[in-house]
């Protein structure tokens, strides 16, 4: 404990220093604030794809043929909850006023090119460059991620505590965490967590073992490492990656195990605080916030992953919609409430892409039809919602219509670098899209 406490304050005493204008060895003033309009983004990226249908245009169940519809995601978007026909367990609204009246909603983004796939929806979502990769690709992006030049262009240059990506693996997805960009690479990538991995069922089954370890096990494992070491040329500190100093390393080690063994009480995104109707996407969103409250990292990134099951189980849909939904609002409440992040945080939220518009053939138990996306021109439609402060953030505006949208995915990465001001020191050439200013004051 006494090791946790001194790292905490040495962290809190380089915070202090990090956001005082200080002396560049080049001799010029830097501000770390100076270009900022806020010193932490969360980007929430809505992951198996989302209808607009379903969520901006609140037609509910009017698209399987029935006259009921309604809003679904009451905590991010103003509307009244669906009159009836319920397919799922409503869960009452957390924020008193929803996101959208918080922020900007630009209603009609276009993810233009590409397939509507998952990698290429998240590989677009997070170097701000369409990719026309094929399906389940496991490959580092060929544009730099969002956390690359976060980390490089940042003066001076953030320690992979301060970025964040979290995600489940869905093949690729773990492999977003950096490029194969030679000017940029592992070396600026984020610290990568899978949450229902490290806080699931694996995570409490592994802290018992590593506990018990003795010290003939330690020399055995010992023995195995240098066998393999030696079989396979490269040691493990050899292979390149995230770089974490050993102070951090060992902040997280005692942060990821003082959540598994209950020293550091988990706080879950549901009514109850309780994992009774826990999805893996609130695992996600729960996760998040523990790693907001503990490290205040400048950049995070999480998706969800539950909302794919639209390829065969609408209804399911749809409760994993509105679950998630609660979640978003749930992590903006708990960001007000942190001292660090509260009035200094700027959420933004993007489904990867849509779904097609024509249902495919299969039916749920409900009788209602499910959607794949292959790319029609619905699949295409998104939706993005920017909130923050008051005087940052302009506020309960709306932007776009389907006839006229306005954005499109590969303008959030070049948005994310202009709240947190480097978006001028990345060369041209990389980014095509454009700042989302229409969001700000």
């Amino acid at each position: 404990m006494k090791r946790r406490s001194f790292i905490k304050k040495s962290l809190a005493a380089t915070a202090g220093i990090i956001t005082a204008p200080y002396i560049l060895p080049s001799g010029r003033l830097f501000a770390s604030t100076g270009n900022r309009i806020a010193n932490h983004v969360v980007f929430m990226l809505f992951a198996g794809g989302i209808r607009n249908q379903e969520s901006i245009d609140q037609l509910y169940l009017a698209t399987q043929g029935m006259t009921t519809q309604g809003n679904v995601m009451e905590n991010m978007l103003s509307g009244s909850q669906p009159s009836g026909n319920l397919v799922y367990n409503r869960w009452s609204p957390i924020l008193s006023n929803p996101l959208s009246q918080q922020g900007s909603l630009f209603k009609e983004l276009r993810y233009k090119e590409g397939p509507t796939g998952h990698y290429n929806g998240h590989t677009v979502a997070m170097t701000g460059n369409y990719t026309y990769t094929g399906l389940n690709l496991n490959v580092n992006p060929e544009y730099p991620t969002i956390f690359e030049y976060y980390r490089k262009h940042t003066d001076p240059s953030k320690s992979a505590l301060n970025a964040w990506w979290l995600s489940e693996g869905l093949g690729p997805y773990p492999s977003l965490n950096y490029s194969r960009h030679p000017m940029y690479g592992a070396a600026y990538g984020a610290n990568y967590m899978r949450p229902a991995t490290v806080f699931g069922n694996i995570g409490q089954d592994l802290i018992p073992q590593q506990i018990s370890v003795q010290p003939d096990d330690v020399s055995r494992i010992r023995k195995t490492k240098d066998f393999l070491n030696k079989s396979f040329k490269q040691a493990s500190d050899g292979i390149s990656g995230i770089a974490n100093n050993e102070a951090d390393r060992k902040h997280i080690q005692e942060w990821k195990t003082s959540i598994l063994n209950g020293s550091t009480p988990m706080e879950w995104a549901t009514p109850t605080n309780s994992t009774q109707g826990l999805t893996g996407d609130l695992m996600n969103i729960s996760s998040a916030w523990m790693v907001l409250k503990e490290f205040k990292p400048e950049l995070t990134v999480i998706n969800t992953f539950n909302l794919d099951i639209c390829h065969t189980d609408f209804s399911s849909y749809l409760s994993f919609l509105h679950r998630a939904d609660y979640g978003v609002g749930w992590l903006w409440n708990k960001i007000q409430s942190d001292p660090v992040l509260a009035n200094d945080t700027i959420l933004i939220c993007m489904p990867e892409h849509g779904r097609n518009l024509q249902p495919n053939s299969i039916y749920d138990n409900n009788g209602l039809r499910a959607f794949d996306h292959t790319s029609d021109d619905n699949s295409r439609r998104i939706f993005s919602l920017i909130v923050g402060p008051s005087g940052k953030v302009n506020h309960n505006a709306s932007f776009g219509t389907e006839a006229s949208p306005i954005g499109e995915s590969i303008d959030i990465v070049p948005t994310i670098a202009h709240i947190l001001g480097f978006d001028g020191k990345i060369p041209s050439g990389l980014l095509p899209g454009r700042v989302l200013n229409e969001a700000f004051v």
